[in-house]
């Protein structure tokens, strides 16, 4: 997994933010920005959280802990049948390892069809 300050760096390039853009936004100097990214020091707690709702993404992903750039509102968001993820995700979890495979099963079966659709019928799906 990266480390904080590659993450930085990526997150701030892929914006198309310059280091001096990022530390105005932050209210810090050049150079601090480029510590951080050189992984000479961390940010504060208040830094960090704000660079987190700067870039959309959480502070467990800034700091290396998740392997996944989930934005944190996606969490929020309905994701099946109105259902918020959050909620999806709780009941996913909450399935037996039989009910899983069962499930997996017919999402890919699901899957199947729709791109055999797609591809049989471009004008569909």
């Amino acid at each position: 997994m990266a480390r904080f300050g590659e993450l930085l760096a990526e997150l701030r390039k892929d914006s198309g933010m310059t280091q001096k853009q990022l530390a105005e936004r932050l209210h810090v100097s050049v150079g601090t920005v480029s510590n951080y990214e050189n992984g000479v020091h961390l940010p504060d707690l208040e830094k960090l959280v704000e660079l987190a709702d700067l870039f959309g993404v959480t502070t467990d992903y800034l700091l290396a802990r998740a392997a996944y750039n989930i934005p944190p509102d996606a969490f929020h968001a309905p994701a099946l049948a109105g259902r918020p993820a959050y909620e999806v995700i709780e009941l996913l979890r909450a399935l037996t390892e039989e009910q899983q495979r069962a499930l997996n099963v017919i999402l890919e079966d699901m899957r199947f069809r729709a791109e055999v659709m797609r591809r049989t019928r471009p004008d569909v799906g």
